[in-house]
């Protein structure tokens, strides 16, 4: 059962991210302390940045799956509207997730690992639900798991349940993407404001090195040289979390 609230990338994965991070963090170090001992250390920050790199790809397996889930409401509440129990209309909504979006999608697995659970040992469809609801993290879909299972219990319309839950979560998701258009406008501009000091700094380097040498050869410049670079990772994580907006 996958944690999605855990991200483990794969050797592959974690090989393209060191050889990414990694000499992308030893130029800044050579940038701010033109020193070799100095660009090592910084590429050796590419370490604790991972976890950074690990809670933004869960945040994105997280949509992926969310996205996954309103395409499949769809098809179940299609199916259950031609009169097909919820277990038939899960295995529909699989065979169409897998042609959607491949067999190896997040999705596409957990809708299997239903369908087989149920014809395997009579597994109960609402609890299962309701575990994806709880492993995903998404109250969209542990809303689904706990409607289907009152529904059930009480006898309720199951394809209005199917229905309304798809609708409001493509309003969600709609608003979703008008939100992140705007975003992605602010993210673009928190670069170019935090790229203009490094960009100023490499053409200084490269035009009057002799006008910043003392940041380089004395101890007070290295020292403010520290500052500003601490300054700039402070900004950029703070710019990060006022722009992270969750819905």
């Amino acid at each position: 059962m996958t944690d999605y609230a855990v991200y483990s990338p794969g050797k592959r994965e974690r090989i393209r991210y060191y050889l990414t991070a990694c000499p992308l963090l030893m130029l800044l170090g050579l940038l701010f302390y033109r020193h070799i001992a100095a660009a090592a250390v910084c590429a050796a920050l590419a370490v604790p940045l991972e976890r950074f790199y690990r809670q933004h790809m869960a945040h994105e397996r997280r949509q992926r799956l969310l996205e996954g889930f309103r395409d499949a409401l769809y098809t179940i509440s299609a199916s259950v509207a031609a009169g097909r129990s919820m277990p038939a209309a899960l295995e529909d909504a699989a065979m169409q997730s897998e042609a959607s979006y491949g067999v190896e999608a997040d999705i596409t697995g957990e809708l299997r690992s239903i369908v087989d659970s149920y014809r395997s040992v009579h597994g109960d469809p609402a609890e299962l639900l309701t575990d994806l609801g709880k492993r995903s993290g998404l109250a969209e879909i542990a809303l689904f798991a706990s409607s289907y299972a009152i529904c059930r219990l009480c006898g309720g319309d199951l394809e209005d349940v199917c229905l309304k839950s798809a609708s409001l979560l493509l309003d969600k998701l709609a608003f979703r993407s008008e939100t992140d258009s705007l975003m992605a406008q602010k993210k673009l501009d928190i670069l170019l404001l935090l790229s203009l000091p490094l960009l100023m700094l490499v053409f200084l380097n490269l035009t009057a090195f002799s006008y910043i040498a003392v940041l380089y050869t004395s101890a007070a410049g290295r020292l403010l040289m520290s500052m500003c670079l601490a300054a700039i990772g402070g900004a950029l994580y703070w710019s990060i979390r006022i722009i992270d907006v969750e819905l």
